[in-house]
């Protein structure tokens, strides 16, 4: 069994308020204590109690465990696991439209919550900010993925979905990459998206990139796989 060690409890607030880039005075604020209270827990001298912790947690968007944690870092900007160095994507792609029984082009964002041991990602739409899947962040110099699964706790349709976006040639421009998603049916399908760290408008550009190329489709005839093909940042903005 672990020992419980104050020092190290109160140096963990620490290490994650400032990780945030947030001052005691900031954090007390938002939790609703007194400075020299937030001061007296990263010393150690006091522990704050159950609901205190949640409210730290929140704030300081970690889980409570890793308050507990004698030996684990606090991750920073320095160490992020987002290789995008922004906390929104926006992403475009052609999106089935319940209401009109019809797809369009439609755009939405990627909101990304970096948490010590894990970048959390919620699927929102771009004007309503309504989130349809929350999901994770896995990335490395090459691709980034993002899987997502059903947003609504007690939706009775299991929805497990991953957008793979294409990064070896940098995160700066547009970016391609692919949606694989089932519909309302469990038909599995395949979407090319546009993304970029930057605000887009949907023109005819963005529509032609969209489109499946001839190569695509012969691919796929003859070998019974869709390729979606990697595209350089120029194909995109020439």
């Amino acid at each position: 069994m672990s020992n419980f060690n104050s020092k190290d409890f109160g140096n963990n607030i620490k290490k994650a308020r400032m990780s945030r880039g947030l001052s005691q005075e900031n954090l007390a604020s938002s939790i609703n204590v007194t400075t020299s209270t937030v001061a007296r827990y990263e010393s150690g001298e006091i522990i704050p109690n159950a609901e205190q912790i949640a409210k730290i947690c929140d704030e300081l968007e970690i889980y409570e465990y890793e308050l507990f944690a004698s030996n684990r870092k606090i991750q920073n900007i320095n160490n992020s696991k987002n290789p995008f160095k922004s906390n929104t994507l926006y992403i475009c792609y052609n999106a089935y439209i319940a209401s009109s029984n019809k797809y369009r082009l439609q755009k939405f964002k990627l909101i990304i919550k970096e948490k010590p041991d894990r970048c959390l990602v919620d699927f929102i739409d771009y004007n309503t900010d309504k989130i349809y899947l929350t999901g994770y962040l896995l990335s490395d110099k090459s691709a980034a993925f993002f899987v997502f699964e059903n947003y609504e706790p007690n939706n009775p349709r299991l929805e497990v979905s991953e957008i793979v976006l294409d990064i070896s040639d940098g995160i700066t421009g547009l970016m391609n990459g692919a949606f694989s998603l089932t519909n309302a049916h469990y038909t599995p399908c395949i979407r090319r998206v546009i993304a970029s760290t930057e605000d887009f408008d949907i023109d005819n550009n963005i529509k032609l990139l969209l489109d499946i190329s001839d190569n695509e489709i012969d691919n796929l005839k003859e070998n019974k796989i869709l390729y979606l093909s990697t595209r350089k940042k120029k194909d995109f903005e020439e």
